[in-house]
């Protein structure tokens, strides 16, 4: 199959499942610390988890910063965009929740951070693996139209 101009390289794709895995492992870890086991061992992995975190965010900020070429190719082709538009707009919201995290003052608003940027975090995933489904299928469709234009082969 010929590679789609809207298909992400290898290594390109390869670090957005890296980072944003690992914010999901580690964000799971932080949101539901109660289901960890209770063997001391396991005590200090709120605090590493919480490290990583912060980490993958900042690699998870470049890789966004790499995607600009592939969200300008698919807005002007006007493909996945539903879904594009949602994932710029849920991290944006992590982003600015993220960033509030360490800097609110007010408890009570620092607890609805907390809260919704766990929540809104792990809902990416579902919006991530939906908009990688829909683009590949899109990219098949493509391949297709253009076997069937060249007469089948």
């Amino acid at each position: 199959m010929q590679r789609s101009s809207f298909r992400l390289s290898r290594p390109l794709r390869a670090v957005v499942y890296l980072a944003f895995g690992a914010l999901l492992l580690t964000g799971a870890v932080l949101i539901f610390p109660e289901h960890l086991p209770t063997s001391e061992s396991w005590e200090k992995l709120p605090a590493l988890s919480r490290k990583i975190h912060g980490g993958a965010a900042m690699l998870a900020l470049l890789v966004l910063g790499a995607l600009t070429a592939h969200v300008k190719r698919g807005w002007k082709a006007a493909k996945n965009r539903l879904s594009g538009v949602l994932l710029l707009g849920l991290n944006a919201f992590l982003i600015a929740t993220g960033y509030g995290l360490y800097y609110a003052a007010d408890e009570d608003f620092r607890a609805w951070l907390i809260r919704w940027h766990g929540w809104i975090g792990l809902g990416t995933l579902v919006l991530l693996s939906a908009h990688v489904i829909v683009g590949r299928i899109i990219i098949r469709r493509l391949h297709n139209r253009k076997i069937q234009q060249r007469g089948g082969t």
